[in-house]
């Protein structure tokens, strides 16, 4: 099911049209395919058949959930960009709203959390807030609102659900997703890549 995802992405990342052309990430499967990958491996099964559906009914309906999470991304990190679009982005209803922010600021605690215990690894990846967005540089919680907000409600609720049940053993997402990549990089933990990294 993970394969199927990330392939039903690839092509609508193939679909996607930057204002400055090509982006570096769509001529490059097989770093979107570990990243992806990384993180489908931390979601529930039911979370990954809600999300799957989603990328069915997207291209039932002829919408890119790809192109729409960049378009939302860009209300931080391209004000005046998005201003331009605004008005072709769909709009996400106040309780939807709400539950993602609750969702966002879990993750933000877990990622703090990560940055203390990895700071290296911390340090090559993207930067967390949204205060530091620019057109060229996109943060964590900014990445991770946008692409929420293509969720339909099903498969947000599937999310909010796995993020509550997460936090609520104390079991942290982000660490996880990490390690995920980093062991697909080759390393044996994510302290053998801390320690590569300082």
């Amino acid at each position: 099911m993970i394969e199927e995802i990330i392939q039903r992405e690839w092509e609508f990342l193939q679909e996607t049209q930057n204002i400055d052309g090509r982006a570096s990430c769509q001529d490059n499967f097989e770093l979107f395919h570990l990243y992806r990958k990384s993180q489908f491996m931390t979601f529930t099964k039911e979370l990954l058949e809600n999300y799957l559906q989603d990328m069915k009914d997207y291209k039932r309906i002829g919408l890119n959930p790809i192109s729409l999470k960049y378009a939302y991304m860009m209300e931080s990190n391209d004000p005046q960009g998005y201003a331009n679009i605004e008005q072709y982005v769909p709009k996400v209803n106040q309780e939807t709203n709400g539950i993602i922010e609750e969702i966002v600021a879990i993750e933000l605690t877990m990622m703090e959390q990560f940055e203390k215990l990895y700071p290296a690894i911390s340090y090559a990846s993207r930067n967390t807030y949204s205060s530091s967005d620019s057109e060229d540089e996109t943060s964590f919680e900014t990445y991770l609102r946008g692409e929420l907000k293509t969720y339909s409600k099903k498969t947000l609720v599937s999310y909010a659900y796995m993020v509550l049940d997460a936090s609520s053993q104390d079991k942290n997402l982000v660490l996880l997703i990490r390690e995920n990549t980093v062991k697909m990089y080759g390393y044996q933990s994510l302290e053998q890549a801390e320690e590569k990294l300082k």
